[in-house]
């Protein structure tokens, strides 16, 4: 099964992913503690190839500076090199769970009009 590609990165498309990277990183981190450098690879592969976060770094920062997210020990990562990985905080949950509420609000609001006669 092929997965449908953009045929160009229209600005819907670019001002989804950036309202959308905040909860997509920490989805990610709230199923298990991550390294940035994994992040990028793991949004691509679980969306289907739809989606293709090229720098993580800006908003790993921004929920690590907000204290949604905190650096833990260095340890060796499955490609056998130490990396820094980050797991969640009891604050991050409560975020991602705003976020996640607000955006199945927003895209069921979104569905519901789409679907009515207008």
């Amino acid at each position: 099964m092929k997965t449908a590609k953009s045929p160009t990165n229209s600005p819907l498309e670019e001002n989804l992913k950036k309202a959308l990277t905040e909860l997509l990183v920490l989805h990610l981190i709230n199923v298990r503690e991550r390294y940035i450098g994994e992040l990028s690879s793991a949004i691509q592969e679980h969306s289907g190839g739809v989606l293709n976060l090229v720098f993580p770094y800006s908003a790993v920062y921004r929920l690590q500076e907000d204290g949604y997210i905190l650096e833990t020990e260095k340890r060796v990562a499955s490609d056998g090199r130490r990396r820094q990985f980050f797991c969640i905080t009891e604050q991050g949950r409560e975020y991602y769970q705003q976020l996640l509420d607000r955006y199945r609000y927003f895209i069921g609001g979104v569905n519901t009009f789409l679907n009515a006669t207008v």
